[in-house]
């Protein structure tokens, strides 16, 4: 009877820790991860006024056909698709590196030039009147 009694006394503490455990609420932990998912190709219009074009062309400098400006603006999405704001458009441009590498100027069924980009974008600006030449690269 003692040891019995002094069982009960000795593991008092162990079930009044297992009921408090039982009846406590428990703690959910929530991780909430947000991503931002861009889309593979977006198709964008855009509306230019006469005086906008004319105003992104004044940006280009040079002379030459191979010269490249980038043009940044703010895409926003609408009912029926996206949109490209023609204001922030016309706003400014920064100069665009030619890229790098080898061009071919073919025609419909031959290369004609192959060469680095300026030389490929004057060969066909050359001869722009007689044929209609594409500038591509190998990637």
């Amino acid at each position: 009877m003692k040891k019995t009694l002094l069982f009960a006394f000795a593991s008092l503490p162990l079930w009044a820790w297992a009921s408090w455990r039982v009846f406590q609420p428990s703690e959910v932990e929530v991780k909430i991860e947000e991503r931002v998912i861009q889309p593979e190709k977006v198709e964008a219009c855009v509306s230019l006024t006469k005086w906008q074009v004319q105003k992104m062309l004044d940006y280009f400098s040079e002379d030459h056909p191979s010269e490249m400006q980038t043009f940044k603006t703010v895409v926003k999405q609408e009912a029926n698709g996206w949109r490209i704001s023609s204001t922030h458009l016309a706003k400014g441009a920064e100069k665009y590196p030619l890229p790098n590498g080898s061009f071919f100027v073919i025609d419909a069924s031959y290369i004609d030039h192959s060469g680095d980009f300026k030389s490929c974008i004057d060969y066909a600006y050359s001869y722009k009147d007689n044929h209609e030449y594409i500038v591509v690269t190998a990637k």
